[in-house]
Protein backbone atom coordinates (compact mmCIF):
# COMPACT_ATOMS: atom_id res chain seq x y z
CA UNK A 1 0.00 0.00 0.00
CA UNK A 2 1.62 3.58 -0.92
CA UNK A 3 1.72 6.31 1.66
CA UNK A 4 0.92 10.00 0.42
CA UNK A 5 1.17 12.65 2.92
CA UNK A 6 -1.75 15.02 3.39
CA UNK A 7 1.55 17.92 2.46
CA UNK A 8 1.14 16.41 -0.97
CA UNK A 9 -2.58 17.27 -1.06
CA UNK A 10 -2.05 20.69 0.10
CA UNK A 11 0.39 21.81 -2.43
CA UNK A 12 -1.23 20.08 -5.33
CA UNK A 13 -4.51 21.91 -4.36
CA UNK A 14 -3.42 25.20 -3.56
CA UNK A 15 -1.21 25.20 -7.52
CA UNK A 16 -4.81 23.96 -8.89
CA UNK A 17 -6.46 27.26 -7.47
CA UNK A 18 -3.62 29.21 -8.64
CA UNK A 19 -3.53 27.72 -12.32
CA UNK A 20 -7.45 27.19 -12.45
CA UNK A 21 -7.72 30.76 -11.60
CA UNK A 22 -5.25 32.47 -14.07
CA UNK A 23 -4.98 30.20 -17.19
CA UNK A 24 -7.07 28.75 -19.41
CA UNK A 25 -6.59 25.56 -21.72
CA UNK A 26 -4.62 25.64 -24.48
CA UNK A 27 -7.56 23.96 -26.99
CA UNK A 28 -10.21 26.76 -25.30
CA UNK A 29 -7.32 29.59 -26.54
CA UNK A 30 -7.38 28.29 -29.41
CA UNK A 31 -10.77 27.72 -29.94
CA UNK A 32 -11.37 32.15 -29.36
CA UNK A 33 -8.72 32.91 -31.62
CA UNK A 34 -10.27 30.81 -34.56
CA UNK A 35 -13.28 32.78 -33.49
CA UNK A 36 -11.35 36.19 -33.46
CA UNK A 37 -9.97 35.17 -37.31
CA UNK A 38 -13.09 34.64 -38.39
CA UNK A 39 -15.02 37.78 -36.30
CA UNK A 40 -12.80 40.16 -34.94
CA UNK A 41 -15.33 41.58 -32.52
CA UNK A 42 -14.55 44.06 -29.78
CA UNK A 43 -15.52 41.10 -27.22
CA UNK A 44 -13.34 38.67 -28.44
CA UNK A 45 -10.35 41.28 -28.52
CA UNK A 46 -11.07 42.27 -25.00
CA UNK A 47 -10.90 38.10 -23.94
CA UNK A 48 -8.13 37.40 -25.49
CA UNK A 49 -6.25 40.48 -24.20
CA UNK A 50 -7.43 39.55 -20.61
CA UNK A 51 -6.52 36.08 -20.99
CA UNK A 52 -2.84 37.51 -22.10
CA UNK A 53 -2.97 39.70 -19.17
CA UNK A 54 -3.71 37.48 -16.40
CA UNK A 55 -1.43 34.82 -17.72
CA UNK A 56 1.36 37.33 -17.71
CA UNK A 57 0.43 39.09 -14.04
CA UNK A 58 -0.35 35.81 -12.82
CA UNK A 59 -3.67 37.46 -11.61
CA UNK A 60 -7.24 36.38 -12.05
CA UNK A 61 -9.56 36.00 -14.83
CA UNK A 62 -12.32 36.96 -13.35
CA UNK A 63 -12.74 39.25 -9.83
CA UNK A 64 -15.17 36.39 -9.11
CA UNK A 65 -12.51 33.65 -8.09
CA UNK A 66 -15.62 31.72 -7.44
CA UNK A 67 -16.74 29.03 -5.37
CA UNK A 68 -14.02 26.00 -5.48
CA UNK A 69 -15.23 22.56 -6.09
CA UNK A 70 -13.38 19.31 -5.50
CA UNK A 71 -13.36 16.09 -7.25
CA UNK A 72 -10.95 13.91 -5.31
CA UNK A 73 -10.36 10.09 -6.93
CA UNK A 74 -8.63 7.98 -4.57
CA UNK A 75 -6.89 4.97 -4.93
CA UNK A 76 -7.89 1.40 -3.47
CA UNK A 77 -4.04 0.94 -2.40
CA UNK A 78 -3.33 4.29 -1.44
CA UNK A 79 -2.71 5.19 2.44
CA UNK A 80 -3.47 8.92 3.51
CA UNK A 81 -1.02 10.05 5.95
CA UNK A 82 -1.37 13.27 8.39
CA UNK A 83 -3.78 15.22 9.35
CA UNK A 84 -7.36 14.95 8.54
CA UNK A 85 -7.98 14.75 4.97
CA UNK A 86 -10.90 17.19 4.60
CA UNK A 87 -9.31 19.71 7.24
CA UNK A 88 -6.06 19.39 4.35
CA UNK A 89 -7.94 20.53 1.58
CA UNK A 90 -9.69 22.99 3.14
CA UNK A 91 -6.74 24.94 4.15
CA UNK A 92 -4.95 24.25 1.21
CA UNK A 93 -8.00 26.67 -0.51
CA UNK A 94 -7.94 28.79 2.06
CA UNK A 95 -4.19 29.10 1.84
CA UNK A 96 -4.42 30.00 -2.17
CA UNK A 97 -7.33 32.66 -1.83
CA UNK A 98 -5.26 34.49 1.14
CA UNK A 99 -1.38 34.21 -0.43
CA UNK A 100 -2.72 34.86 -4.59
CA UNK A 101 -5.07 37.87 -2.95
CA UNK A 102 -8.07 36.19 -4.64
CA UNK A 103 -11.25 37.13 -4.18
CA UNK A 104 -13.11 35.50 -1.20
CA UNK A 105 -17.04 34.85 -1.75
CA UNK A 106 -17.82 32.21 0.65
CA UNK A 107 -21.04 33.11 3.30
CA UNK A 108 -21.57 30.71 6.26
CA UNK A 109 -25.54 29.55 5.53
CA UNK A 110 -27.31 30.14 2.34
CA UNK A 111 -30.56 31.11 4.56
CA UNK A 112 -29.79 32.11 7.61
CA UNK A 113 -25.91 33.77 8.37
CA UNK A 114 -24.82 35.12 5.12
CA UNK A 115 -21.38 36.58 6.68
CA UNK A 116 -18.71 35.94 4.27
CA UNK A 117 -16.21 33.27 6.11
CA UNK A 118 -13.38 35.49 5.20
CA UNK A 119 -11.40 32.07 3.61
CA UNK A 120 -13.36 31.42 0.74
CA UNK A 121 -13.93 27.69 2.28
CA UNK A 122 -15.42 25.09 3.03
CA UNK A 123 -14.84 23.82 -0.70
CA UNK A 124 -16.92 21.40 -1.82
CA UNK A 125 -15.30 18.24 -2.05
CA UNK A 126 -16.85 15.03 -3.71
CA UNK A 127 -14.67 11.85 -3.42
CA UNK A 128 -14.47 8.83 -5.51
CA UNK A 129 -12.72 5.60 -5.25
CA UNK A 130 -10.08 4.28 -8.19
CA UNK A 131 -8.67 0.75 -8.36
CA UNK A 132 -5.29 2.02 -8.60
CA UNK A 133 -2.73 3.43 -6.14
CA UNK A 134 -2.92 7.47 -6.98
CA UNK A 135 -4.91 10.71 -6.49
CA UNK A 136 -6.40 12.03 -8.71
CA UNK A 137 -7.82 15.62 -8.04
CA UNK A 138 -10.02 18.38 -10.35
CA UNK A 139 -10.72 21.40 -9.30
CA UNK A 140 -13.67 23.58 -10.92
CA UNK A 141 -13.86 27.14 -10.12
CA UNK A 142 -17.36 28.17 -10.51
CA UNK A 143 -18.83 32.05 -10.40
CA UNK A 144 -21.79 32.93 -9.64
CA UNK A 145 -22.47 35.08 -12.91
CA UNK A 146 -22.95 31.75 -14.71
CA UNK A 147 -23.86 29.16 -12.06
CA UNK A 148 -26.98 31.15 -11.30
CA UNK A 149 -28.56 30.05 -14.58
CA UNK A 150 -27.87 26.79 -14.39
CA UNK A 151 -30.97 24.38 -14.80
CA UNK A 152 -32.20 21.04 -14.08
CA UNK A 153 -35.09 19.30 -15.17
CA UNK A 154 -36.67 15.69 -14.64
CA UNK A 155 -37.88 14.22 -18.38
CA UNK A 156 -39.91 11.72 -19.17
CA UNK A 157 -37.75 8.77 -20.77
CA UNK A 158 -39.92 8.79 -24.01
CA UNK A 159 -39.27 11.98 -24.14
CA UNK A 160 -36.90 12.86 -27.59
CA UNK A 161 -33.54 14.46 -27.87
CA UNK A 162 -35.05 17.59 -29.30
CA UNK A 163 -36.83 18.12 -26.36
CA UNK A 164 -33.69 18.29 -24.19
CA UNK A 165 -32.28 20.42 -27.06
CA UNK A 166 -34.80 22.52 -26.51
CA UNK A 167 -34.23 22.85 -22.56
CA UNK A 168 -30.86 23.58 -23.25
CA UNK A 169 -31.35 26.55 -25.98
CA UNK A 170 -34.00 28.25 -23.27
CA UNK A 171 -31.78 27.84 -20.52
CA UNK A 172 -28.97 29.70 -22.51
CA UNK A 173 -31.56 32.47 -23.86
CA UNK A 174 -32.46 33.16 -20.11
CA UNK A 175 -28.93 33.43 -19.09
CA UNK A 176 -27.81 36.00 -21.46
CA UNK A 177 -25.27 38.35 -20.97
CA UNK A 178 -25.04 37.85 -17.39
CA UNK A 179 -23.81 34.40 -17.81
CA UNK A 180 -20.67 36.28 -19.53
CA UNK A 181 -20.90 34.34 -22.83
CA UNK A 182 -19.25 33.03 -25.08
CA UNK A 183 -20.72 30.27 -23.04
CA UNK A 184 -19.53 26.38 -22.28
CA UNK A 185 -22.41 24.06 -21.34
CA UNK A 186 -21.66 21.07 -19.05
CA UNK A 187 -24.40 18.59 -18.97
CA UNK A 188 -25.44 15.60 -16.94
CA UNK A 189 -28.03 13.32 -18.13
CA UNK A 190 -28.85 10.01 -15.40
CA UNK A 191 -28.62 9.37 -11.69
CA UNK A 192 -31.13 11.22 -9.77
CA UNK A 193 -31.72 14.87 -9.51
CA UNK A 194 -28.95 15.28 -7.30
CA UNK A 195 -26.34 13.16 -9.14
CA UNK A 196 -27.11 14.56 -12.91
CA UNK A 197 -25.97 18.31 -11.45
CA UNK A 198 -22.84 16.40 -10.46
CA UNK A 199 -22.17 14.58 -13.70
CA UNK A 200 -23.03 17.83 -15.42
CA UNK A 201 -19.32 20.14 -13.63
CA UNK A 202 -17.70 16.28 -14.04
CA UNK A 203 -18.60 16.80 -17.80
CA UNK A 204 -16.30 20.05 -18.36
CA UNK A 205 -12.99 17.29 -17.55
CA UNK A 206 -14.23 13.98 -18.36
CA UNK A 207 -13.44 12.18 -21.71
CA UNK A 208 -16.57 12.04 -23.55
CA UNK A 209 -18.15 8.38 -25.17
CA UNK A 210 -18.71 8.75 -28.98
CA UNK A 211 -22.03 8.37 -28.29
CA UNK A 212 -21.97 11.82 -26.19
CA UNK A 213 -19.48 13.53 -28.59
CA UNK A 214 -22.30 12.96 -31.49
CA UNK A 215 -25.05 14.33 -28.64
CA UNK A 216 -23.02 17.53 -28.13
CA UNK A 217 -22.55 17.98 -32.23
CA UNK A 218 -26.02 17.38 -33.11
CA UNK A 219 -26.56 20.20 -29.77
CA UNK A 220 -24.41 22.86 -30.81
CA UNK A 221 -25.51 22.75 -34.81
CA UNK A 222 -29.35 22.90 -33.17
CA UNK A 223 -28.00 25.77 -30.74
CA UNK A 224 -26.36 27.25 -34.07
CA UNK A 225 -25.28 30.45 -31.26
CA UNK A 226 -22.33 32.33 -31.78
CA UNK A 227 -22.85 32.59 -27.51
CA UNK A 228 -21.70 29.41 -27.36
CA UNK A 229 -18.42 27.85 -27.81
CA UNK A 230 -18.41 24.29 -26.49
CA UNK A 231 -20.92 21.77 -24.90
CA UNK A 232 -20.19 18.57 -22.76
CA UNK A 233 -21.81 15.93 -21.85
CA UNK A 234 -21.44 13.10 -19.32
CA UNK A 235 -24.16 10.28 -19.16
CA UNK A 236 -25.01 7.27 -16.17
CA UNK A 237 -27.57 5.00 -15.48
CA UNK A 238 -30.97 6.06 -13.72
CA UNK A 239 -34.70 4.64 -12.67
CA UNK A 240 -36.46 3.38 -15.33
CA UNK A 241 -39.16 5.67 -15.25
CA UNK A 242 -36.79 9.10 -14.64
CA UNK A 243 -34.52 11.23 -17.32
CA UNK A 244 -33.03 13.48 -15.26
CA UNK A 245 -31.08 16.00 -17.30
CA UNK A 246 -28.78 18.99 -15.50
CA UNK A 247 -27.32 21.61 -17.48
CA UNK A 248 -24.59 23.66 -15.87
CA UNK A 249 -23.45 26.70 -17.70
CA UNK A 250 -20.21 28.38 -17.61
CA UNK A 251 -18.45 31.10 -18.88
CA UNK A 252 -15.91 31.49 -21.29
CA UNK A 253 -12.97 31.17 -18.73
CA UNK A 254 -13.56 27.49 -17.70
CA UNK A 255 -11.84 28.05 -14.94
CA UNK A 256 -10.46 24.01 -14.25
CA UNK A 257 -7.22 22.35 -13.36
CA UNK A 258 -6.13 18.79 -12.49
CA UNK A 259 -3.14 16.36 -11.39
CA UNK A 260 -2.50 12.91 -10.46
CA UNK A 261 -0.16 12.09 -7.19
CA UNK A 262 1.68 8.96 -7.04
CA UNK A 263 5.40 7.65 -6.29
CA UNK A 264 6.34 10.25 -8.70
CA UNK A 265 5.39 12.83 -6.95
CA UNK A 266 2.42 15.47 -8.36
CA UNK A 267 1.73 15.47 -12.46
CA UNK A 268 -0.01 18.34 -13.19
CA UNK A 269 -2.41 17.37 -16.51
CA UNK A 270 -3.54 20.91 -17.19
CA UNK A 271 -2.03 22.22 -20.91
CA UNK A 272 -1.94 25.72 -20.57
CA UNK A 273 -2.09 28.26 -23.36
CA UNK A 274 0.54 30.22 -24.35
CA UNK A 275 -1.50 33.19 -25.21
CA UNK A 276 -0.19 36.31 -28.17
CA UNK A 277 0.12 39.61 -27.33
CA UNK A 278 -2.70 41.88 -28.77
CA UNK A 279 -3.90 45.44 -28.71
CA UNK A 280 -6.50 45.62 -26.99
CA UNK A 281 -9.74 47.49 -28.95
CA UNK A 282 -9.83 50.72 -27.09
CA UNK A 283 -12.77 52.31 -29.30
CA UNK A 284 -15.71 54.33 -28.05
CA UNK A 285 -16.77 57.93 -27.82
CA UNK A 286 -14.34 60.13 -24.57
CA UNK A 287 -16.79 60.68 -22.16
CA UNK A 288 -15.87 62.43 -18.47
CA UNK A 289 -18.09 61.46 -15.59
CA UNK A 290 -18.85 64.79 -14.61
CA UNK A 291 -19.86 65.58 -18.15
CA UNK A 292 -23.89 65.71 -16.85
CA UNK A 293 -25.41 66.68 -19.99
CA UNK A 294 -23.67 64.47 -22.43
CA UNK A 295 -24.39 62.06 -19.90
CA UNK A 296 -28.18 62.38 -20.38
CA UNK A 297 -27.83 62.74 -24.22
CA UNK A 298 -26.52 59.20 -24.78
CA UNK A 299 -28.41 56.54 -27.04
CA UNK A 300 -28.63 52.95 -26.59
CA UNK A 301 -25.57 51.35 -28.65
CA UNK A 302 -23.08 54.05 -28.19
CA UNK A 303 -19.56 52.75 -27.49
CA UNK A 304 -17.71 55.36 -24.78
CA UNK A 305 -14.24 55.60 -22.51
CA UNK A 306 -15.42 56.60 -19.09
CA UNK A 307 -12.81 59.21 -16.85
CA UNK A 308 -13.71 60.41 -13.96
CA UNK A 309 -14.74 58.79 -10.51
CA UNK A 310 -17.51 56.23 -10.46
CA UNK A 311 -18.65 54.07 -6.88
CA UNK A 312 -18.78 50.63 -6.31
CA UNK A 313 -21.84 49.14 -5.09
CA UNK A 314 -23.31 45.62 -5.30
CA UNK A 315 -25.99 43.67 -3.14
CA UNK A 316 -24.92 44.13 0.31
CA UNK A 317 -23.84 47.86 -0.03
CA UNK A 318 -27.79 48.34 -1.66
CA UNK A 319 -29.10 46.82 1.22
CA UNK A 320 -27.04 48.80 3.60
CA UNK A 321 -28.11 51.92 1.86
CA UNK A 322 -31.84 50.80 2.19
CA UNK A 323 -31.61 50.33 6.01
CA UNK A 324 -29.85 53.76 6.08
CA UNK A 325 -32.85 55.22 4.40
CA UNK A 326 -35.51 53.60 6.23
CA UNK A 327 -34.00 54.72 10.10
CA UNK A 328 -33.43 58.18 8.40
CA UNK A 329 -29.90 57.92 8.97
CA UNK A 330 -27.63 60.09 6.64
CA UNK A 331 -25.89 58.43 3.78
CA UNK A 332 -22.23 57.91 4.14
CA UNK A 333 -22.05 59.09 0.39
CA UNK A 334 -23.63 61.85 -1.35
CA UNK A 335 -25.45 59.76 -4.62
CA UNK A 336 -26.46 63.08 -6.40
CA UNK A 337 -25.32 62.97 -9.94
CA UNK A 338 -22.80 59.74 -9.02
CA UNK A 339 -22.35 56.50 -11.02
CA UNK A 340 -22.59 53.65 -9.58
CA UNK A 341 -20.32 50.09 -10.87
CA UNK A 342 -21.55 47.39 -9.64
CA UNK A 343 -18.41 45.43 -9.32
CA UNK A 344 -16.87 43.25 -6.40
CA UNK A 345 -12.62 43.79 -6.99
CA UNK A 346 -10.21 41.04 -6.07
CA UNK A 347 -7.74 42.35 -2.96
CA UNK A 348 -5.20 44.61 -3.94
CA UNK A 349 -2.27 42.49 -4.55
CA UNK A 350 1.76 44.84 -3.76
CA UNK A 351 1.96 47.41 -6.56
CA UNK A 352 -1.48 47.35 -7.85
CA UNK A 353 -4.16 50.09 -7.11
CA UNK A 354 -6.42 47.48 -7.27
CA UNK A 355 -7.48 43.66 -8.06
CA UNK A 356 -9.04 42.78 -11.24
CA UNK A 357 -12.45 43.96 -11.35
CA UNK A 358 -15.62 43.36 -13.63
CA UNK A 359 -19.28 43.65 -13.46
CA UNK A 360 -21.79 41.93 -11.48
CA UNK A 361 -25.26 40.45 -12.43
CA UNK A 362 -27.48 44.08 -12.45
CA UNK A 363 -30.78 41.77 -12.22
CA UNK A 364 -29.98 41.60 -8.74
CA UNK A 365 -29.89 45.14 -8.06
CA UNK A 366 -33.16 45.48 -10.13
CA UNK A 367 -35.41 45.73 -6.72
CA UNK A 368 -32.84 48.93 -5.36
CA UNK A 369 -33.49 51.13 -8.72
CA UNK A 370 -36.18 53.35 -7.71
CA UNK A 371 -33.98 53.96 -4.26
CA UNK A 372 -31.01 55.18 -6.12
CA UNK A 373 -33.17 57.05 -8.68
CA UNK A 374 -34.46 59.13 -6.04
CA UNK A 375 -31.26 59.53 -4.74
CA UNK A 376 -29.68 61.28 -8.02
CA UNK A 377 -27.66 58.86 -9.71
CA UNK A 378 -26.88 59.37 -12.84
CA UNK A 379 -25.54 56.12 -13.97
CA UNK A 380 -25.09 52.76 -13.66
CA UNK A 381 -22.90 50.01 -14.84
CA UNK A 382 -22.97 46.40 -14.94
CA UNK A 383 -23.55 43.18 -16.63
CA UNK A 384 -27.23 41.73 -18.44
CA UNK A 385 -30.25 42.34 -19.38
CA UNK A 386 -32.86 44.49 -16.43
CA UNK A 387 -36.19 43.67 -15.59
CA UNK A 388 -39.13 45.55 -17.57
CA UNK A 389 -39.50 47.12 -14.71
CA UNK A 390 -36.23 48.81 -13.80
CA UNK A 391 -36.23 49.77 -17.33
CA UNK A 392 -39.10 51.97 -16.86
CA UNK A 393 -37.45 53.45 -14.12
CA UNK A 394 -34.18 53.58 -15.71
CA UNK A 395 -36.66 55.87 -18.83
CA UNK A 396 -38.53 57.65 -16.31
CA UNK A 397 -35.16 59.58 -14.17
CA UNK A 398 -32.95 59.71 -17.66
CA UNK A 399 -30.41 57.49 -15.54
CA UNK A 400 -28.07 56.01 -18.14
CA UNK A 401 -27.26 52.06 -18.03
CA UNK A 402 -23.83 51.00 -19.10
CA UNK A 403 -23.03 47.65 -19.97
CA UNK A 404 -19.46 45.71 -19.58
CA UNK A 405 -17.93 43.07 -20.70
CA UNK A 406 -18.19 39.81 -17.99
CA UNK A 407 -14.60 38.06 -18.07
CA UNK A 408 -12.43 40.98 -18.20
CA UNK A 409 -11.27 41.95 -15.20
CA UNK A 410 -7.88 42.34 -15.76
CA UNK A 411 -8.62 44.62 -18.71
CA UNK A 412 -10.87 46.81 -16.71
CA UNK A 413 -8.07 47.06 -13.61
CA UNK A 414 -5.85 48.80 -15.86
CA UNK A 415 -8.51 51.05 -16.59
CA UNK A 416 -8.77 52.24 -12.52
CA UNK A 417 -5.94 54.90 -11.62
CA UNK A 418 -6.99 55.21 -7.58
CA UNK A 419 -8.88 53.25 -5.23
CA UNK A 420 -10.10 53.95 -1.84
CA UNK A 421 -12.98 52.55 0.32
CA UNK A 422 -14.98 55.25 1.28
CA UNK A 423 -17.64 53.37 3.18
CA UNK A 424 -19.05 49.93 4.73
CA UNK A 425 -15.43 48.28 5.14
CA UNK A 426 -16.43 45.56 6.90
CA UNK A 427 -18.59 44.58 3.49
CA UNK A 428 -14.70 43.47 2.42
CA UNK A 429 -15.60 43.22 -1.79
CA UNK A 430 -18.87 44.17 -1.12
CA UNK A 431 -17.91 47.84 0.57
CA UNK A 432 -17.91 50.78 -1.39
CA UNK A 433 -14.83 52.03 -3.03
CA UNK A 434 -14.19 55.40 -5.27
CA UNK A 435 -12.49 54.55 -8.11
CA UNK A 436 -10.89 56.90 -10.39
CA UNK A 437 -11.21 54.81 -13.90
CA UNK A 438 -9.51 56.14 -17.33
CA UNK A 439 -10.93 54.89 -20.83
CA UNK A 440 -13.13 52.50 -18.86
CA UNK A 441 -14.93 50.76 -22.28
CA UNK A 442 -18.37 50.30 -21.73
CA UNK A 443 -21.98 50.69 -23.88
CA UNK A 444 -25.25 52.29 -23.21
CA UNK A 445 -27.81 49.74 -23.11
Amino acid sequence: MREINTKILKEAVSSLCLSANTTIDADLYEKFSDLYRINSTKKLNLILKNIELAQKTTRPLCQDTGQVILFVKIGRDTKITGESIEKALNEAVENAYKDNYFRKSTVNNSLFDRQNTGTNTPAIIYYEFSQNSQIEIDVLIKGAGSENYSALKMFNPADSKEDIFKFIKNSVQNAGERACPPLILGIGAGGTADYAAILSKKAFFTEMSKEEEAFCAKLLDYLDCEDVIDAKLLSSSTHIASLPVALTINCHCLRHAGCIIDENGIKYTKKICNPREIQANNTGIPLKTSDITKIKALNPGDEVLLTGEIYTARDAAHLRIENCLKSGKELPIDLKNKIIFYAGPCPAAPGEIIGPVGPTTSARMDKYTKMVAEQGVIALIGKGERSAEAQKLLKEYNIKYFTAYGGIACVLRDCVKNAEICAFEDLGTEAIHKLLVENLPLKVN
